[in-house]
């Protein structure tokens, strides 16, 4: 009865992770503080109903990857942070441990439902077809906007609103997480024709929206993931003639149904780069400065950081030049993650991201020409992207963003399958990628 239990209840893990990352994105990112906290605590509950499950059948394989080690240290270091006074206002880094928490709680949890090969391209499809109605939507919604997100709800920022999103970076950085997927799928080979075409227009269609969200740094990534897609996945030499021919035309149809629809704003964002620093009061001409602005901030908290998320709270004590905006964000995620966590945070981070980087070369060696190694390259150019649009922008402070993308680390470290087996691989032990425990 109770072994019973717990596998229906396992059932219900995976499609309610992706409910999950449904509702965090549907309503407004997970920005608003109802949503997220109700975001945070549907994954905290899920997780509990996964520990609940493996002790009702007494027995559960816990596999812990090894990026868990370096998220882990930098949820312990937040906790320090925020509980133990090291952040000048701990009340601004508190949020931010809960969302950590929620984010690796969706990690291993998907980490340990994504067991095979089928059940991770399953994940993908359901994420994928969710980005391709999102898209939609976000289309349609631009070309009929009445100022209001969903045509009701009205946001507290105007003017960059684009989807569900009050900020049209932020959706523009989450469609890219999932365009390399969406090209992985529209450029196998076995396959059918219609397949190929439905992905094709799916690809097709997160592109356009990108375009028309008007995000610079989005667009410019967008047609980036085309040669970044080819040099990672190293398709043969056919393969690589017809990705790069789909891709050209995919370019091609995106940008003319861009111009088409969007009667010359996104031709007026790129020549509004020209007056950076001639023109009136905006993000765009202050940004730089407050780059520069946010090193004696690095400087006066090197060590330990500020504390995270307490950047709004000192900004404008360290800005030097004049705006009536406060500036709760430094734009360059990097520059403001060295201010909050110091030097002992960027480690951190580093760690991480080594980690990562060592998990993808690992598992991309390993899997061979499988549908894994498709999956694994995809995910991965997904982190990259969102990693490069962090440059000038802060897409992973927002809960929708951050869960999607702890979601494409457990694509990553997900199981292999179709291993290599050579004289080559079999004459050196392979790293371990993940340890197990099996708790009784």
């Amino acid at each position: 009865m109770t072994s019973t239990l717990a596998q229906r209840v396992e059932t219900l893990l995976l499609p309610g992770s992706l409910v999950i990352l449904v509702f965090a994105t549907l309503t407004l990112g997970a920005t608003p503080a109802w949503a997220r906290a109700a975001t945070e605590l549907a994954v905290l509950g899920l997780v509990a109903l996964w520990l609940a499950a493996a002790a009702l059948r007494g027995e559960s394989n816990l596999r812990l990857p090894s990026l868990f080690y370096p998220l882990l240290a930098v949820f312990l270091f937040a906790c320090l942070q925020a509980f133990a006074r090291l952040s000048v206002y701990p009340p601004a880094t508190r949020p931010h441990v809960w969302l950590l928490l929620a984010a690796g709680g969706l990690f291993l949890l998907l980490h340990n439902q994504l067991t095979s090969e089928d059940r991770v391209e399953a994940f993908v499809t359901a994420l994928l077809l969710f980005a391709f109605a999102l898209a939609v939507f976000a289309i349609v919604q631009k070309l009929s906007f009445n100022g209001k997100i969903y045509w009701f709800w009205e946001p507290h920022m105007q003017g960059l609103v684009f989807g569900p999103f009050i900020n049209r970076n932020h959706y523009a950085a989450w469609v890219l997480m999932l365009t390399p997927l969406a090209w992985v799928k529209a450029t196998r080979r076995h396959q059918s024709g219609e397949a190929r075409l439905f992905w094709g227009l799916v690809l097709l269609v997160l592109g356009l929206s990108v375009m028309l969200s008007l995000s610079r740094a989005g667009t410019v990534l967008f047609l980036l993931s085309f040669p970044l897609y080819l040099l990672l996945g190293r398709p043969g030499r056919r393969t690589g003639r017809t990705a790069a021919a789909g891709a050209l035309a995919v370019i091609v149809l995106a940008g003319a149904a861009t111009l088409a629809l969007d009667t010359g704003r996104l031709l007026g964002r790129w020549e509004a780069l020209g007056k950076l620093f001639t023109e009136s009061e905006s993000v765009d001409l202050y940004r730089v400065h407050m780059w520069r602005d946010t090193l004696p901030m690095i400087r006066d908290h090197l060590w330990l950081g500020s504390g995270l998320d307490t950047f709004s709270v000192l900004s404008d004590s360290y800005r030097t030049f004049p705006s009536s905006a406060h500036w709760a964000q430094a734009h360059n995620d990097y520059l403001q993650w060295l201010a909050e966590t110091g030097l002992v945070g960027a480690a951190l981070a580093l760690w991480f991201l080594w980690t990562l980087g060592r998990t993808v070369a690992e598992k991309m060696r390993l899997a061979a020409e499988s549908r894994t190694r498709q999956l694994v390259v995809g995910a991965a150019l997904g982190c990259l992207l969102v990693l490069l649009h962090s440059l000038v922008d802060f897409p992973l402070r927002i809960p929708a963003n951050a869960l999607l993308f702890a979601s494409l680390w457990a694509v990553i470290t997900a199981p292999a399958t179709g291993t290599v087996h050579n004289q080559h691989a079999a004459a050196a032990p392979e790293p371990v990628a993940h340890a197990e425990f099996r708790l009784r």
